[in-house]
């Protein structure tokens, strides 16, 4: 299913821009891996062309029983693409978990606050922009990552301890201190 045109096949994806995806795509799926890592594979790409490249990806997930680790910073691709999401800040790991859990009720306060910042269709449905406006150019050296924006903050706590980790339910897993209770 990687044709070019010089092959006598008329794709009328490789006429636009896909050609060079389905070189690197053949490339990475050569060997069969058991993983790929796709970091960013539809950043710059249209949103035609972005639908074309994820179809070949679950084809050939389909086919060759791939795991992909999927990098993204595009919420709507990868809740449409994954099983299970990882949500991090500054590099730092706060909430994982099955897609739906994790987008139907984010537990962790940086990913209830990525979640609301997204627009939605709906043009009466205002973002929820719920954390302190602060360009962060590293992670605090301890305590929480996301202790500078968090709306929850607990005190010192979150400035001085790591967050423990701490299992929802089914592989649901966050790092807080705040009480399950109260998220």
């Amino acid at each position: 299913f990687f044709f070019h045109p010089e092959d006598g096949i008329r794709d009328p994806l490789w006429s636009r821009g896909l050609g060079d995806v389905y070189k690197r795509q053949a490339r990475a799926f050569a060997a069969k891996p058991e993983i790929v890592l796709c970091d960013e594979v539809t950043s710059a790409l249209d949103v035609s062309v972005q639908a074309a490249v994820l179809d070949l990806l679950d084809e050939l997930k389909n086919q060759q029983g791939t795991t992909y680790i999927f990098v993204s910073h595009d919420l709507a691709v990868v809740k449409a693409i994954s099983d299970r999401v990882a949500v991090l800040y500054q590099g730092r790991l706060c909430e994982i978990g099955p897609v739906n859990a994790v987008y139907e009720a984010p537990f962790h306060p940086y990913t209830d606050v990525l979640l609301g910042a997204v627009l939605e269709p709906d043009p009466d449905i205002a973002p929820i922009l719920s954390a302190d406006d602060v360009v962060e150019l590293s992670p605090p050296a301890q305590g929480c990552c996301f202790q500078r924006r968090c709306p929850r903050k607990l005190g010192e706590i979150c400035d001085k301890e790591t967050p423990p980790v701490r299992e929802l339910a089914n592989g649901h897993i966050i790092c807080c201190h705040v009480p399950i209770s109260d998220l």
